[in-house]
């Protein structure tokens, strides 16, 4: 089996940009990764790019901004899975021959005025806080978590995003899971700090094979593994969110299981935290904790900043996550994969990184990174 590489990594600030920027942010954050690369776009082979806005520019006009070269360029959207997506489609170049070397680019930001919950209505889908909230009301009726532990699960996420310079939101000073409470409510029991911001913005990674490494000059990380379903009725059974969680379940489990490894192996996670009761969720579904016992894990500071020394689990969302660090549909998969790489290019004991995303209408993808 040909082995995978991220060789480069870059992005741009997520936040609010100027209608029409598309193009510009996609090309920024495409010759960032190139450069950590230490490649030129003539030496890339195939590029996938993708985005989730419907009014955000085709991938052909990002690739006639970076000199074409008459490589295929193919373009995806897949909702807030798009970026995930992008990348699975390179690792599938690459490990079938088909390419060396692919450039992966995630980008938002419409040509014209749109809002996002305006292309929501469109597809017909209710406003993804909704079932969240009414899922949240629920999880706290039953006694296993309170408001405290959604806060607590938020204010962790803005305090990671304070590291990160192209964080949406970041807090001039610590975050309290109070302050994340005291927050104007959203939907209750949701308040506005514990919700996802609406962004804009572009992420992009080089990635190659293993022949290939010796053309680039970064630190390389692994893709091990990458595996993308979709979500089984079942005859029936269960609404769409609890499908949706059984889905990230074998996701997760299938990613972790075609790399060799266990949830005990992974180091940081990087989830599809829209809502705080969203990455609460996924530490069961990706099973990293008992819903018996996560609200206990919480409140002790799991999951969180040195998780793996202190309970043997890894951090979640640590850069910020779609709660602080922004969610444009398109780049989310590749900002997780830029955090990954940052990570486990550190000198420290992280060596295993799980990126995981959902997609409107079922979608669930995880993929695996490693440090050799």
């Amino acid at each position: 089996m040909t082995d995978v590489y991220v060789v480069g990594v870059g992005m741009t600030n997520f936040g609010r940009h100027e209608v029409g920027s598309g193009k510009r942010l996609a090309v920024e954050a495409s010759l960032r990764a190139l450069g950590d690369a230490g490649l030129t776009f003539d030496k890339i082979d195939a590029v996938y790019a993708g985005t989730a806005h419907p009014l955000s520019p085709r991938g052909v006009f990002v690739a006639e901004e970076l000199g074409l070269t008459g490589v295929p360029v193919q373009h995806l959207s897949n909702a807030s899975a798009t970026g995930l997506c992008v990348a699975h489609e390179a690792i599938s170049a690459i490990m079938s021959g088909r390419a060396e070397t692919v450039l992966a680019i995630g980008y938002d930001c419409p040509d014209t005025e749109m809002s996002t919950l305006s292309v929501i209505a469109n597809e017909r889908q209710a406003p993804p806080i909704v079932p969240f909230a009414l899922l949240a009301a629920r999880r706290l009726q039953t006694g296993a978590a309170g408001e405290q532990h959604l806060a607590a699960i938020a204010a962790k996420n803005w305090n990671y995003a304070r590291n990160n310079p192209h964080a949406a939101r970041r807090a001039s000073e610590p975050v309290t899971a109070e302050k994340v409470i005291r927050s104007k409510m959203a939907a209750a029991p949701l308040t506005a700090m514990m919700c996802t911001t609406w962004s804009e913005g572009a992420a992009a990674a080089v990635f190659c094979s293993g022949s290939a490494l010796k053309r680039t000059q970064s630190v390389p990380i692994r893709a091990v593994a990458s595996v993308f379903r979709t979500t089984s009725h079942e005859g029936g059974r269960g609404g769409a969110l609890e499908e949706q969680m059984a889905a990230a379940r074998l996701v997760g489990t299938t990613a972790l299981s075609k790399a060799g490894l266990r949830p005990a192996d992974v180091d940081i996670v990087q989830v599809h935290d829209a809502f705080a009761i969203e990455e609460m969720l996924y530490y069961e579904s990706l099973g990293f904790s008992d819903p018996d016992e996560t609200h206990l894990l919480i409140e002790r500071g799991a999951f969180g900043p040195s998780s793996k020394q202190r309970f043997g689990l890894p951090e979640f969302s640590t850069d910020g996550g779609l709660i602080a660090r922004g969610h444009p549909g398109g780049p989310t998969g590749l900002a997780q994969i830029w955090e990954t790489a940052r990570r486990l290019r550190q000198a420290n004991s992280d060596r295993v990184g799980l990126c995981h995303l959902i997609g409107l209408g079922g979608l669930s993808i995880g993929q695996v990174y490693a440090r050799d």
